[in-house]
C-alpha cells in the first residue's frame, strides 16, 4: 500500500472550522490513552482500538485525524482503501498486515484508513473473486485489530462516506469503539469557516461573515473554501482584489456550488 508516514502532523484543531462538539468528546479518548498508556495498562482501563468518522465529503474527516495525532504527539500513517484492493488473491489481506507491521514500528501511531467503505463493505459470502478478496481483506483487518490491545499504542482511525455499507463485525465495540458524524457544518460553523478562509483574503465591506453563511447553507467545508479562492482569484484578474457578492457568485457557479441566494 502507499503509506504516509508523518512523525507528528502540522495541523491542529484549531486549523480546522466547526467540529468543536466532536472535538471535545474525541479529545480526552485519544490523548490519554497515548500519553498514559502504562496507567491504562496497570489499572486495566479500556481505551478505544478504532475510532470511525463517517458523513458526507469535503468535511475534515483527513484534518481531523492528523489533528488528533498532533495534539497526542504522535506518528501518523495514512492510506485509503483503494491501496488495498487488487486483482490477485491474498494480496489485499498481506497490505493490510504489512501496514499494521509498520505501525508497530512507529508506535505510538495513528492509522488512518480513508474511503474505509472500499474494503471494509459488508461480506458477500457466495460472490465474484472480487467479494472473495473483499472478504480475505476484512478478516485480516478484524485480526489485526483483535491481534493488539490498547497497551501498544497504536489507534485506527477510519473515514467513509457511507457508513451502512460496512461489514458489522467491523464496527462492533472493541473494535471501532467510537463512531463519529463530520456532517455538513451549520450556520455557526460556517460563519467560523468563512472567517478561517477569508484571511489574507479582501471582502466587501457588506460581506460580513454572518451575511455570507446563510448562502453556503447545506454546503460542505471543502465547498466554502473552494468558493473563496475562486472568488479571490477572480477579485485578482479583475484587478479590484476585493471580493464582491457578485464574484462569489460567478466563484460558486464555477466551482460548482448552489448557493442559498
Amino acid at each position: 500500500a502507499d503509506l504516509v508516514l508523518e512523525e507528528t502532523p502540522e495541523v491542529t484543531f484549531a486549523d480546522i472550522g466547526g467540529l468543536d462538539g466532536q472535538i471535545e468528546r474525541i479529545r480526552d479518548a485519544v490523548e490519554m490513552p497515548f500519553l498514559h498508556r502504562r496507567l491504562y495498562h496497570r489499572y486495566h482501563l479500556s481505551a478505544p482500538k478504532g475510532i470511525l468518522l463517517y458523513g458526507p465529503p469535503g468535511n475534515g474527516k483527513t484534518l481531523f485525524a492528523k489533528a488528533l495525532a498532533q495534539e497526542a504527539g504522535v506518528n501518523f500513517i495514512a492510506t485509503k482503501g483503494a491501496d488495498f484492493q487488487s486483482a490477485f488473491m491474498s494480496l489485499g489481506a498481506r497490505k493490510i498486515r504489512s501496514l499494521f507491521k509498520r505501525a508497530g514500528k512507529h508506535r505510538p501511531c495513528i492509522v488512518f484508513i480513508d474511503e474505509f467503505d472500499s474494503i471494509g463493505e459488508r461480506r458477500n459470502y457466495a460472490g465474484t473473486g472480487i467479494d472473495k478478496e473483499n472478504n480475505r481483506i476484512i478478516t485480516a483487518m478484524l485480526n489485526e485489530m483483535d491481534g493488539f490491545t490498547t497497551k501498544d499504542g497504536i489507534l485506527v482511525v477510519a473515514a467513509t462516506n457511507s457508513y451502512r455499507s460496512l461489514d458489522p463485525a467491523l464496527v462492533r465495540p472493541g473494535r471501532f469503539d467510537l463512531k463519529y458524524t463530520v456532517s455538513n457544518p451549520d450556520a455557526k460553523t460556517r460563519e467560523e469557516l468563512i472567517r478561517i478562509y477569508s484571511q489574507g483574503k479582501s471582502l466587501a465591506k457588506e460581506l460580513a461573515p454572518a451575511r455570507l453563511a446563510p448562502l453556503f447553507e447545506g454546503a460542505s467545508c471543502a465547498d466554502v473554501e473552494a468558493t473563496l479562492n475562486e472568488a479571490a482569484m477572480l477579485a485578482m484578474l479583475d484587478g479590484t482584489h476585493t471580493i464582491t457578492l457578485e464574484l462569489v457568485v460567478r466563484a460558486a457557479e464555477k466551482v460548482g456550488v448552489k448557493l442559498k441566494i
